[in-house]
């Protein structure tokens, strides 16, 4: 759940399987003349789409955190109980792999990411392993990585979208679509500065892939009012990019205790959020 400044009085809370949907959004508009599209397309755009959708487990009866207030995203894995976490992301990425064990590859790869800097694409994040239940869920989803590859590649179209090459540019292109989606959906209005973590505009200096032979890029996300950005180089196949999603306003207070919070999580005001990338 990202938690973001509102107002003096209220906070705006943005679930992340509301965020998971931008990222597939952005996913699906994904290449143009420059850019190359994903491939497999319903495959990577179902990846993006549900690579948070594990946190429906906790976010339909959200908890708070130890000072009492709405819990954030970001250091969740400490704040949620690292069984909580874990636990989550095992069950979203189960549920995706019995539609498309492809899509569930590479969100198992993006989970096993979240706790080991990218895999080295991001260096900023902490790292978690070396503890017991990390190195645990690693290896479990190393396992069924394995295990789903090896099916995969018995299917004589996903041959090359199974190379060792083509596994690790969707790898980046998931964590690409995750930051995009996390700029646009964790803050309030689009040119707020209230956010001090999270991703950079220029989506923490993830590699983003460009095409076949072509070496990876930056983007920058340039936003110029309270709901547009300019992107560069432009990503998407249209131009302007609508994204719409919805946020809760809850009172910006400390919390006695968890029925307290809930209830005015559930009677809470929603909004419709509504921003435009554009091209320059």
């Amino acid at each position: 759940m990202m938690v973001c400044t509102y107002n003096e009085s209220h906070v705006l809370l943005v679930l992340q399987i509301d965020h998971s949907r931008i990222a597939g959004l952005l996913a699906a508009h994904w290449g143009n003349d420059r850019f190359a599209k994903p491939t497999p397309y319903s495959s990577m755009v179902l990846a993006a789409q549900e690579h948070d959708s594990g946190w429906w487990d906790w976010e339909i009866k959200p908890t708070v955190n130890e000072q009492g207030y709405p819990s954030d995203y970001i250091g969740s894995i400490k704040h949620l109980g690292q069984s909580v976490w874990l636990n989550l992301y095992r069950h979203g990425i189960e549920r995706l792999a019995a539609r498309d064990s492809y899509a569930a590859y590479h969100v198992s790869m993006h989970g096993e990411g979240l706790l080991t800097r990218g895999m080295g694409l991001l260096p900023s994040m902490p790292v978690y392993s070396g503890d017991p239940a990390v190195e645990e869920f690693i290896a479990e989803q190393k396992k069924l990585r394995a295990g789903w590859l090896r099916e995969l590649q018995k299917d004589q179209a996903l041959q090359e979208m199974t190379s060792d090459d083509h596994l690790w540019t969707n790898f980046k292109l998931m964590e690409v679509f995750d930051q995009f989606a996390q700029f646009v959906c964790n803050r309030y209005p689009f040119n707020s500065r209230a956010r001090k973590n999270g991703p950079t505009n220029k989506l923490s200096n993830v590699p983003v892939p460009v095409g076949p032979g072509q070496p990876d890029i930056t983007l920058t996300v340039d936003v110029q009012n309270e709901k547009e950005a300019i992107v560069h180089p432009y990503p998407f196949d249209v131009s302007p990019l609508g994204v719409s999603f919805e946020g809760r306003l809850v009172p910006n207070r400390r919390y006695s205790d968890q029925e307290e919070f809930l209830q005015d999580f559930y009677r809470a005001k929603r909004i419709g959020i509504d921003y435009t990338l554009r091209a320059a």
